[in-house]
């Protein structure tokens, strides 16, 4: 009986041994990113834009599943076992430009405007960054009709901005890089250029501009389907919703992505489509319908404005694209962008938009 020793764990040594292994997981946490900071100053935005696209992409339905998988994936934002969702700078290219001050000049769209009819054939050019396991086919896709028929009667479109204080080259204004809540400068002026280019073809279309982003980035997405979901319930009628953004990124040596190309002799911002699926388990069983109305939308555009359009990107996030069958994430151009390169692009999209939805 000598032999042994009684050890008696009290309530409070319990305590203690859980503050010091809270502790020391996360002075390694606090590590681990400091460390990938040092060796990749840009990862690491990245990857907290990622974590954010995850677990805030919307409110989960009665459908959606959480499982200790998703919320790793979500902190560390990206799938350890599929590391295709880590955005990689490869094939960027950044050109130097001047930035022409905002005058009054904004591109007007006239009234009363025709839409182009619809290209007869499909271009060859038509490419999409898929990070899903979905096998898709944008030419199949541009042959079948879109689940939506405008009556031009009572608001058919919503825009809105997750991001709304997102700017372009040389105009951030509260301190962030690329960032301002005027909206003479931020998404809602690029915005409200579509907007007046599909009202212009008398496509009711309801511009909201309500800032989700700032003064906390995080909880963006939650806060714009709360918008979204006020609108659609405002107006049963709405059937398509636009959420405008422009892209970003930062090289180490602090130059910033410009996406343009040249369109009659001037530069024009590139545009990209981005398009949410179920492929991380939550609801979303209109993203086949998104789809087909992107790739049809892609299809013209690069048939009417060449080299506009990046490939179009397939996503595993759901991005609030789940609300209607004609829910849409533009990008229109990148923090390197000047603001008219966006507000040509601006035009010329919504034209596009708007030629899809009318001849269908």
């Amino acid at each position: 009986m000598n032999g042994f020793k009684t050890y008696i764990i009290t309530k409070k040594t319990l305590i203690k041994f859980g503050i010091i292994l809270l502790s020391i997981i996360l002075i390694s946490v606090i590590l681990f990113v400091c460390l990938i900071k040092v060796k990749n100053p840009n990862i690491i935005t990245t990857f907290s834009h990622n974590a954010e696209n995850r677990l805030d992409e919307g409110v989960k339905s009665d459908k959606d599943t959480l499982t200790v998988q998703k919320v790793v994936n979500g902190v560390l934002g990206f799938d350890k076992k599929d590391p295709v969702s880590i955005i990689e700078s490869s094939g960027m290219e950044y050109e130097t430009h001047t930035i022409t001050p905002l005058t009054s000049e904004t591109p007007s769209p006239h009234e009363d405007k025709k839409p182009e009819p619809l290209p007869n054939n499909i271009s060859e050019d038509l490419k999409i960054t898929n990070a899903t396991n979905y096998k898709v086919d944008l030419k199949e896709l541009c042959k079948q009709p879109i689940d939506i028929k405008l009556e031009l009667k009572e608001p058919e479109v919503l825009i809105v901005h997750t991001h709304t204080t997102e700017c372009y080259s040389g105009l951030e204004m509260t301190g962030e890089p690329e960032r301002t809540t005027n909206e003479n400068y931020n998404m809602c002026h690029i915005g409200a250029i579509v907007s007046e280019t599909l009202n212009s073809y008398g496509i009711k279309t309801i511009h909201d501009k309500t800032i989700h982003d700032y003064p906390s980035y995080q909880g963006s997405y939650t806060r714009a389907l709360k918008t979204i979901e006020k609108n659609l319930i405002n107006h049963p009628s709405i059937k398509v919703v636009l959420d405008i953004h422009r892209d970003a990124y930062v090289y180490a040596d602090g130059r910033r992505l410009r996406l343009a190309t040249q369109i009659g002799g001037e530069d024009v911002a590139q545009v990209m489509l981005v398009l949410g699926t179920d492929s991380m388990g939550l609801e979303h069983s209109n993203w086949k319908s998104n789809l087909t109305l992107a790739s049809k939308i892609q299809n013209v555009a690069q048939m009417n404005y060449p080299n506009m359009m990046r490939p179009l990107n397939l996503r595993r996030e759901r991005f609030n694209m789940h609300m209607t069958k004609g829910s849409l994430l533009l990008e229109i151009g990148s923090n390197g962008n000047s603001i008219k390169e966006a507000e040509k692009a601006a035009v010329n999209i919504g034209n596009t938009i708007a030629s899809v939805l009318l001849n269908e």
